[in-house]
């Protein structure tokens, strides 16, 4: 167990696609800090093999480089630290979601057993429905800044508690 794991509660998350592409597009931002603490040991970040080939796959798309601004070499940069996620195996595969390319990330978070899936992506964020069913398996839906005050929360309570 790290040193962060005997302090905090460590949470288990995913990050849908949307978050890595943020980390892109200004160095600066929510979602590097988020990817920073996670390097950090402050959560452990859960993905699955679909995932991570998202991830790779729209990263590496030569319009959204352009359209973006940024370069391949800072798309592997970021696509080199995802061995170091959580890879979990699937092993349920539901139609919970409106978009069904968002399964995967459902399937993921309910097979690592994570507590939040973290996006920006509305179908995602605002489907009452599919936060229902996902309950009943312990995972929340949050956008970046809710989960930062999760991760918040969960180091001032233990550090509360521990003392």
């Amino acid at each position: 167990m790290s040193e962060h794991e005997q302090r905090w509660r460590v949470y288990r998350a995913i990050f849908d696609t949307n978050i890595f592409v943020r980390a892109l597009i200004q160095k600066e931002n929510l979602a590097n800090h988020l990817i920073s603490l996670w390097l950090e040991g402050r959560f452990i970040l859960v993905l699955s093999q679909a995932i991570v080939t998202e991830i790779r796959g729209v990263l590496l798309r030569p319009a959204l480089m352009r359209e973006l601004q940024y370069t391949r070499t800072e798309a592997m940069r970021l696509i080199n630290l995802l061995p170091q996620a959580s890879i979990v195996e699937v092993t349920t595969s539901g139609e919970l979601c409106r978009d069904p390319k968002d399964d995967k990330f459902v399937d993921c978070a309910i097979s690592g057993r994570v507590q939040f899936l973290v996006s920006t992506d509305n179908d995602l964020v605002d489907d009452a429905e599919l936060k229902r069913a996902l309950f009943e398996f312990g995972v929340e839906i949050v956008e970046p800044l809710d989960f930062l005050e999760k991760i918040r929360e969960a180091e001032i309570d233990s550090s509360d508690s521990g003392q």
